[in-house]
């Protein structure tokens, strides 16, 4: 099983495992689509193995892994369109795991957004990390540890996962036939991120909503109000058919957050190596050099601002509406 990037965190682990016993329970921390997961997995197929040179890829136990298909092996992940992870599956995977295994020497609970779980359910959680069962290995995928209650994470082994270097995302990108041009771009806007530049470029529609997105924020400087609300009701529009009502919205102001972050940077001489919307280099370089810097971090703060009203479930027309009224005065 190939993963790209940390794997000298994945070497350590490996040695971890070959001089003893792994540990009851694993906290994975690190930005989504690193490879968190896939480790995860390799973990699991590393101590399920029936082969000689574990992970062999190619036993049994190994292809059951792979394809989700292990008896030894639960998996507990978010429901599209919910918020939280509740205590209803946390409780099941606590009935789950209490059996003995099935197959291999091990049962494997795989959890992953695991900051997404309730204070229910980390409650719940708590008696089977105090006394766990001998058999079991479990393994909390996060992206950061501050919504997870400490009496969770001091009971965990912490394996902290880094970004790819950008290059080698793109260079995976091109492997998967990708553009030059369009790889060099979702490399660049993932942060290190394989798992989410391959979303980017393998569906379509978040393509198409960056683009749109992009072309909506090029004509908000310098607007006028109704203007700025009509080019709000289109954002508000853009959608890629996801089930999360937020994950849209979400997308739409990571894709202002870059944009205006990259006039920033160039607006002060910054490097046009750190320039994230490389394809649209000579429109940034336009705007940087109409916009003040004081300005430019003026909107960057109000996209915050409205990432901040996102989480606290203001309604997206309001967010919107008050976001592009900022975003139309930059420039002064």
């Amino acid at each position: 099983m190939h993963i790209l990037g940390n794997q000298a965190l994945r070497s350590r682990l490996q040695e971890a495992l070959r001089a003893g016993p792994p540990a009851p329970a694993y906290l994975f921390l690190g930005p989504r689509g690193v490879g968190k997961g896939l480790t995860a997995t390799w973990m699991a197929a590393r101590l399920l193995c029936m082969g000689p040179e574990p992970p062999c890829g190619l036993c049994p136990a190994c292809r059951k892994v792979q394809s989700e298909n292990h008896p030894d092996v639960l998996r507990i992940d978010r429901v599209e369109g919910k918020a939280s992870v509740g205590i209803d599956d946390v409780r099941e995977g606590i009935s789950a795991v209490q059996l003995r295994p099935y197959e291999g020497g091990y049962r494997f609970w795989i959890l992953s957004e695991a900051e997404r779980l309730t204070s229910e359910a980390q409650s719940a959680l708590l008696k089977t990390l105090e006394e766990p069962p001998g058999h079991l290995v479990l393994i909390l995928v996060a992206g950061g540890e501050n919504a997870l209650l400490p009496t969770v994470t001091s009971r965990c082994r912490i394996l902290r996962f880094g970004p790819v270097d950008v290059q080698a995302v793109a260079d995976l990108l091109l492997e998967q036939g990708v553009p030059p041009d369009r790889a060099a771009v979702a490399a660049r806007i993932s942060s290190g991120s394989p798992g989410l530049a391959l979303e980017l470029v393998g569906a379509g529609e978040i393509w198409d909503l960056r683009e749109s997105a992009l072309g909506l924020a090029i004509g908000l400087p310098g607007s006028q109000t109704w203007q700025a609300l009509e080019t709000a009701a289109a954002l508000e529009a853009l959608k890629t058919g996801s089930s999360d009502p937020k994950a849209d919205l979400t997308r739409v102001l990571d894709s202002l957050t870059s944009w205006f972050r990259d006039a920033l940077c160039l607006s002060v001489g910054g490097d046009e190596a750190l320039v994230v919307n490389v394809d649209r280099l000579d429109t940034l370089r336009t705007l940087a050099s109409s916009s003040s810097p004081r300005s430019l971090d003026r909107a960057l703060q109000a996209i915050l601002e409205a990432f901040d009203h996102l989480h606290r479930n203001v309604q997206p027309r309001f967010l919107l509406q008050r976001l592009c009224l900022e975003l139309s005065r930059v420039g002064a």
